[in-house]
């Protein structure tokens, strides 16, 4: 067989026989350093891959399969995906362990029912050895003897359970008869039944059954039961308690009030003989006269499930009756007790192997499935494709070595490299730390191969905006103090293998709240706000201007006035710049009446800064793409007018913003060349940027020629030259959107025009070299002279991947690259704007956290101040102080943490997702799923953990 045919369809080049040596085994330390620098790589670009044609020889590719799913390195590609499951080559081996499995799934069934309870064992995921078929044998025969032998005794026990119920029936129906009997004599019964029926009683009675069904009222016998009647007066047995009342109606219906029903008061409990679930039942005795009023009760006893018992007429029989069935129901309570720890034993023992006779059906199931992937040819081999990683080569190689020498045969397995333009599956290596972020980014979209991977830089900018939102020292603490509590315990949660789908959620992000912790300490320390209070550590550049003498008259006006009364501290005078506040914002704001508009402003332009750069990283990101991919036209078309679009508006709205908050205060000073008066004059940016777009002419500077300050100096020009700057800016920013609409379309034009010149040139020279101009040659001529210009861009196109067909979807790509370049320019303000999002959930948060202090904590503690009585305000007061904290707890919990940090949460994954990734990231490819034994192992045992769950669950409801 030649080792360089094509077996499939994705393969598009023949292949090159790449020689089966297995690795050196003295490299191990090396192998280990390799390995650790490309988990660390593959988070920032998805690891290399390589598809490969594994051609194996059909004795050893059970061994060989199974060594590969040890180490969970190869993605088998299904080359029988157009074939059914039932038409495939090993159908019979995966019916087989499917049938094995059914078995051991009823044995298990067993185990996790018995009584007592018997704890299920888990899986040993250490040892990944594949069993020999001779063991599946001796296995699949054992299962085959157990299962027949557990339906037997499942059987017996049913019929055993059942006769037992039987018994304590009889027993409990034949007790209340003759109790019955003992207060009532027989023919004091019957005289006073023989009174019952009136004629008023017979008219009543016969209104209410004057249609069909039932007899009439002339053809039933309304006299009581004669002393001659040879057959039972009365019937007696036993009922479900539930529909004890709807029995005596129905009944006393039914037979015209002919029939004298009674129940017992009390009840008693039947367990179910194949469920083992109580039933409450009770006794019921009914008296009639006829064979049809007994057919009546007949089917009015089956309706309702209830049973019949035949009673002895007189109390010694019954007495006699009684004695019997109580030797019989000791004799079937010993047998089955007998028979019940028979079953235990069985049980127990069966317990400790289950896990390993899963392990091997599973283990072997796994490998057919993968086998069944493979085309099998007549001569006995098996060819299959697989993705692996290109590092991983070397172990896949050795896995195969492994296989084949446990495999005995002499045909070693064969391993070829395949070339193809299929798109590689993506790989990112991540540990328990990493994982959580890379499953953010994977919800938006697994990235294209080799595409540059967000995961890295959300790490920090993610838990970054979040805390941003959450911005509060005491509550980042709780979500600290939260997440390390998870971690330091991973272990025994882990042990625990805890399903509660809630609990895993905060589990599984136990890393991510605790970045999001850490930066909302950080935050909360910025905005100086822990509860809605403010610390001061450093000493405020504030301070007080008023003398003592003026604060003390205020005082006594307002109170004569009944009005409060507030001090304006002016910053020329109050603030000192060389005590400024070293690091957050002055605790002084805390207390005062503009903090909301001192703090918005703040919060407003920081999201925007930080929206913008985070927007231009994300920009910066796609050219690193760009270059990997060598899509140079799209560094020229896309990545520089993108860049310069942004400096020009959004870049320079940034500048501004920096530049106002370093240079312009309350003092008046000569700022960036232009006297300025004071902060009444400070630039209104916002209105500045529109008068930007709008082209309007504003004044120069703050003062007009006079030395008179402008009316309207916050919307003038407040740098020189500015009126040019900005004219320059838009011109510029206008340009870059032709470069972006136009420029990679031409591009392809063009190139395509070239590449379908040079195929024209080639086959006319090609054409004169054989002198005819018929057809070109069937040989392909080889140039000896180097490349030309013209080959190259040839090769580059075809590098590109621009079909021949390219002219009839070139209105496709104007329309793709419109669509691209309005979304980026109309997306940059609306990004922007999005940002803004950052300072009004910060401001909620903020004040949901005020009213909590104020609204619930603080009057809680002044609600017992009116009281008067000493004695009861003592006792009152710690009382109320400890419901008031413990509302303000529940409250802060549930609304301020889990509440608002779900939202802040949404809100940072709805900023990375579209605002930031939207940039660089195209998210469209899909995912490396390799072949792991392991990964099937656990979902097995996931299968015995649900069905563990729902027995207790089962079991606590009984």
């Amino acid at each position: 067989m030649s080792t360089t045919t094509s077996v499939s369809e994705p393969i598009l080049h023949q292949s090159t026989r790449i020689g089966f040596t297995p690795p050196s085994k003295n490299q191990p330390s090396t192998h280990k350093k390799m390995k650790k620098r490309r988990d660390g790589a593959s988070m920032f670009r998805s690891e290399p891959m390589k598809l490969y044609q594994m051609i194996l020889v059909k004795e050893a590719a059970f061994e060989c399969v199974a060594e590969i799913g040890k180490h969970g390195n190869v993605q088998f590609i299904d080359l029988n995906a157009k074939l059914s499951l039932y038409s495939r080559s090993f159908v019979k081996q995966m019916r087989r362990c499917e049938e094995m499995e059914r078995k051991l799934r009823f044995l298990e069934k067993q185990v996790i029912t018995c009584k007592p309870d018997i704890e299920p064992k888990s899986i040993d995921f250490t040892d990944l050895s594949a069993p020999t078929q001779a063991e599946m044998i001796q296995l699949d025969h054992k299962l085959d003897q157990l299962e027949k032998e557990f339906l037997d005794l499942n059987s017996n026990d049913y019929a055993l359970r059942k006769n037992l119920n039987s018994s304590r029936e009889f027993h409990h129906v034949m007790k209340l008869v003759d109790e019955f009997f003992q207060v009532h004599k027989e023919e004091d019964t019957k005289a006073r039944f023989e009174r019952s029926a009136t004629t008023e009683d017979v008219e009543i009675f016969s209104k209410s059954f004057g249609f069909g069904g039932l007899p009439s009222t002339n053809e039933m016998p309304l006299t009581p039961l004669l002393p001659t009647d040879d057959n039972p007066w009365f019937v007696a047995g036993v009922l479900p308690l539930d529909k004890k009342e709807s029995f005596e109606r129905i009944l006393w219906r039914a037979c015209r009030r002919t029939a004298f029903v009674k129940t017992s008061d009390a009840s008693f409990i039947i367990n179910d003989p194949m469920t083992l679930e109580p039933q409450l039942k009770c006794v019921f005795i009914v008296f009639f006269k006829g064979e049809s009023l007994g057919l009546i009760v007949e089917k009015v006893c089956e309706g309702f499930n209830a049973t019949q018992y035949p009673c002895p007429k007189t109390s010694k029989d019954r007495k006699m009756k009684m004695a019997e069935i109580e030797g019989r129901i000791k004799d079937l309570t010993i047998v089955i007790d007998t028979t019940q720890t028979h079953r235990y034993t069985i049980l127990k023992d069966l317990s400790f192997d289950i896990p390993k006779w899963l392990k091997n059906i599973q283990i072997q199931k796994s490998v057919f499935a993968v086998m069944n992937m493979f085309t099998v040819d007549t001569n006995g081999f098996l060819a299959g494709e697989c993705w692996i990683p290109a590092a991983e080569e070397d172990d896949v190689r050795q896995a195969l070595h492994d296989g084949f020498k446990a495999s005995g045969t002499e045909v070693e397995p064969i391993l070829n490299e395949l070339w193809t333009n299929a798109p590689p599956p993506t790989l990112h290596r991540t540990n328990k730390f990493t994982k959580v972020f890379q499953s953010i980014v994977d919800s938006y979209g697994v990235g294209q191969y080799l595409e540059v991977n967000p995961a890295p830089y959300t790490i920090i900018t993610f838990p970054f905006l979040f805390a941003v939102m959450f911005g509060d020292a005491a509550h980042g603490a709780i979500l600290l103090f939260s997440a390390l509590f998870f971690i330091m315990n991973e272990k025994k949660i882990d042990a625990k293998r805890i399903r509660d789908e809630i609990f895993n959620t905060f589990y599984g992000g136990r890393y991510i709240m605790m970045l999001m912790g850490i930066f909302s300490i950080y935050t909360g320390m910025l905005y100086n706000d822990a509860f809605a209070k403010s610390f001061n550590v450093f000493g405020s550049g504030w301070a007080n201007t008023f003398n003592e003498t003026q604060i003390d008259w205020w005082i006594a006006r307002g109170a004569r006035k009944k009005r409060e009364f507030s001090l304006e501290l002016v910053p020329e005078t109050a603030f000192d710049i060389e005590k400024t506040y070293p690091f957050g914002v002055d605790p002084i704001w805390n207390i005062a009446d503009n903090r909301l508009s001192f703090l918005n402003s703040m919060k407003m332009k920081a999201s925007v800064v930080i929206g913008i750069t985070q927007m231009t990283f994300g920009v910066f990101l796609s050219v690193l793409n760009h270059f990997h991919f060598k899509s140079y036209i799209d560094v020229i078309t896309n990545f520089i007018p993108q860049i310069i679009f942004l400096t020009c508006i959004f870049i320079y709205l940034c500048i501004q913003i920096i530049v106002k908050w370093v240079f312009f205060s309350v003092n008046a000073d000569n700022i960036l060349g232009y006297d300025y008066p004071g902060s009444h004059c400070a630039p209104s940016l916002l209105i500045g940027l529109i008068n930007m777009f709008m082209f309007k002419q504003r004044n120069e500077g703050f003062y007009d020629e006079n030395g008179k300050v402008h009316r309207n100096c916050h919307l003038g020009y407040w740098y020189p030259n500015q009126q040019i700057v900005e004219t320059t800016l838009i011109a510029i920013a206008m340009a870059c959107v032709p470069v972006m609409l136009l420029g990679k379309p031409l591009w392809i034009r063009f190139v395509t025009s070239k590449r379908h010149r040079l195929q024209e040139t080639k086959s006319v020279k090609s054409m004169r070299r054989n002198g005819t101009t018929v057809s070109a040659p069937t040989s392909p001529v080889v140039d000896a002279d180097p490349p030309k210009f013209e080959d190259a861009e040839l090769l580059l196109a075809d590098e590109l991947d621009i079909g021949e067909n390219i002219h009839h979807s070139l209105a496709d790509i104007f329309v793709h690259q419109a669509i691209h370049t309005i979304e980026f320019v109309l997306g940059c303000v609306s990004h922007t704007a999005s940002y803004l999002r950052l300072w009004a959930l910060s401001l909620a948060h903020a004040q949901l956290s005020e009213v909590m202090w104020h609204m619930v904590l603080i009057q809680g503690l002044h609600a017992a101040d009116n009281i008067q009585d000493e004695n009861i305000a003592f006792y009152a007061k710690p009382v109320v102080a400890a419901v008031s904290f413990f509302v303000f707890a529940v409250l802060s919990l549930s609304i301020l943490i889990m509440m608002e940090g779900l939202s802040a949460f949404l809100h940072a994954l709805r900023l990375h997702w579209v605002e930031f990734q939207s940039k660089f990231y195209l998210g469209t490819g899909h995912s490396f799923h390799a072949f792991y034994l392991k990964e099937n192992l656990e979902n097995a045992q996931l299968v015995t953990e649900e069905t563990d769950r729902l027995a207790d669950i089962s079991a606590g409801q009984n």
